[in-house]
């Protein structure tokens, strides 16, 4: 047991949260604000699996995460100080114009998104419905995805965010975003469900839509349903005969612990066994040509020394927190000061566009990838965020009726 490890991972924990209040009282976003959605789930996919370790008695997953989230909140709070200081009155009182949607663009840009995967989907089948269904999910991995993580979640919300205040245009909204949601399962793939779901559940909160209490519950209850099935059918080899034991046991590692343990292994490796990357993680296709061409894919590289045993190759997510390890080591905090810095900028700009649905709908997308580097790396969230800005300069007709807020919030005035 290495009770150190544990209080400090606690302490950082109510510390990074403390020193964000202040951010997100001021923004008006409430639990919606990225910063808050960033700790919250690096609370639930880190925090816990974290502490598990510690009080095993192997702590480093634990006090880099508690420095992590520190750094984090040091960025959110200096930025919102700067900006309070820099900000004038009347900048602060006159909100963004509203920005209409164009369901045509969004329409397209969703087929754009499914029509990309149509020759993998093709050669391999749907996942869900192959016999080996690992091995087609695979398939469905890299540059191919990523406009159908933007695209069909925007399709999505917007569905909702149009839908009628009766209860017929409710009911309809639901099932097309139910029908969306099937569809994503097919495709046996987790996040890709969870973020379409996320993407809702926090445009709702930002278009100031109650979302409740119930609803919330409801969701969790049904995420963890879908979730387990999608593990039984991945492995159902394994699964036969004891299905929910199976479940449970594959939710807990998969939720819980997966993360702390890819942590871990970046830890244990780096720089005891090889010295750190220097940056050049992120630099990996261009390795040949500086002379490096043995620069590693992380999540490739580190899967073999969690799950040993296993044949077949998968790949272990680092999120951005393994990342910044294994490049810069203990120097990596900074960058977690600079996405706090960006997080607080990303929370100012949402709060003074959200007045239409094409800028709710792309602030919920950036939230909801900004807190998802638990797992996301650096390439993959900057990707995501240029595919959410094209997004709206498409769907939004542009980002002429933004331009004085972007402004502003690049200089800190609001």
């Amino acid at each position: 047991m290495n009770a150190a490890a544990a209080v400090a991972l606690i302490g950082g924990l109510i510390l990074g949260a403390a020193i964000v209040t202040p951010a997100v009282r001021r923004s008006g976003l409430g639990p919606w604000h990225p910063a808050i959605a960033w700790l919250t789930l690096h609370v639930v996919f880190f925090c816990i699996g974290s502490l598990v370790l510690a009080l095993d008695g192997r702590p480093g997953p634990a006090i880099w995460l508690a420095g992590t989230m520190v750094a984090f909140g040091i960025g959110v709070a200096a930025s919102d100080r700067l900006a309070t200081h820099r900000t004038p009155a009347a900048v602060s009182s006159e909100p963004a114009p509203p920005s209409a949607l164009r369901w045509p663009a969004v329409a397209v840009l969703a087929g754009l998104g499914v029509a990309l995967l149509l020759p993998t989907l093709a050669t391999f089948g749907l996942p869900f419905l192959v016999d080996d269904i690992t091995g087609a999910r695979s398939q469905i991995a890299g540059i191919i995805v990523q406009p159908l993580r933007v695209a069909v979640p925007a399709l999505a919300l917007g569905l909702i965010l149009a839908a009628n205040g009766d209860g017929r245009g409710r009911w309809l909204g639901v099932l097309a975003v139910g029908g969306l949601i099937g569809a994503e399962l097919l495709l046996a793939s987790r996040y890709l469900a969870a973020e379409l779901v996320a993407t809702c559940v926090v445009g709702m909160g930002l278009a100031g839509r109650s979302v409740g209490a119930r609803r919330l519950v409801g969701l969790a209850l049904a995420a963890v349903v879908a979730f387990g099935a999608i593990q039984i059918g991945r492995a159902y080899d394994q699964a036969a005969g004891r299905e929910v034991a199976f479940a449970v046991e594959r939710t807990v590692s998969r939720v819980i612990m997966v993360q702390p343990r890819t942590m871990e292994a970046i830890q244990l490796a780096f720089p005891a066994e090889e010295p750190f990357l220097g940056g050049l993680g992120w630099l990996r296709r261009l390795g040949p040509a500086i002379g490096r061409p043995d620069i590693p894919n992380l999540g490739y590289w580190i899967y073999p020394r969690l799950f040993p045993d296993q044949v077949t190759a998968g790949y272990a997510a680092p999120g951005l927190i393994g990342e910044a390890w294994a490049n810069l080591g203990p120097a990596g905090l900074a960058l977690f000061v600079l996405l706090g810095i960006i997080s607080e900028r990303l929370g100012a700009l949402i709060a003074r566009t959200r007045r239409s649905p094409a800028n709710v709908i792309a602030g919920a997308l950036a939230v909801v990838f900004v807190a998802r580097t638990h797992a996301l790396g650096l390439n993959g969230l900057i990707i995501l965020v240029v595919l959410v800005v094209l997004w709206r300069i498409a769907a939004g007709g542009g980002l002429r009726a933004s331009g004085r807020e972007l402004a502003a919030v690049a200089r800190w005035r609001t």
